[in-house]
């Protein structure tokens, strides 16, 4: 009968397996250095490798004799279609925009029928003023702009399109003596350029 030693045969598998990754390195070591080169590379200077000369007259038969080159007619007129507001820089006049800026608010109510008169009053009281001379000329000439803003649940009658709090300050000094609760307040205004 055949007994069998397993620390043995262990021992014995543990050095089989060694000898086959040192041998498995030792193959890649002598593979790398095989492919390895002992000449060093020579490097060409581009500089010095003479350049053929190509002499292209037998392939090349244009000839720009027929071709006379006519110089550019520039006391000629051009003439297009294009508007004349846009030639001048003129594209964006006459555009409404809506941008941030400032009106003098002059009246408030829940009510929407006393918010229309107020503003048929106010539009009244301005035209008033403007045929008495009571207004600079400069301020609205072609009417003062009246606006019922909305915003639940106030009506509120604002007036005026301005840019700056202190242009709106020169009409809130006329608005005021009629309309004693006026005052400035931020909104979104219609300008026109």
């Amino acid at each position: 009968m055949f007994i069998r030693d397993n620390k043995r045969d262990g021992r014995n598998l543990k050095t089989g397996m060694n000898a086959m990754r040192y041998g498995t390195v030792a193959l890649l070591i002598t593979l790398i250095w095989g492919c390895a080169s002992s000449e060093r590379s020579a490097t060409v200077d581009v500089r010095a490798v003479p350049t053929p000369v190509v002499d292209i007259s037998r392939y090349e038969n244009f000839d720009p004799a027929p071709y006379p080159d006519t110089p550019l007619d520039t006391l000629t007129a051009i003439t297009h279609d294009v508007p004349a507001h846009l030639m001048e820089g003129r594209a964006a006049e006459g555009l409404r925009s809506e941008v941030p800026g400032f009106r003098v608010q002059i009246f408030s109510s829940i009510e929407r029928n006393a918010a229309t008169e107020a503003q048929e009053n106010v539009q009244s009281w301005w035209r008033r003023q403007h045929d008495e001379g009571a207004v600079p000329e400069d301020i609205f000439p072609e009417g003062l702009p009246v606006y019922n803003v909305y915003s639940q649940p106030y009506y509120r009658i604002r007036v005026g399109d301005f840019l700056s709090r202190e242009e709106a300050q020169a009409l809130h000094s006329v608005l005021v003596r009629h309309f004693t609760d006026a005052f400035i307040v931020p909104d979104t205004i219609i300008i026109t350029r």
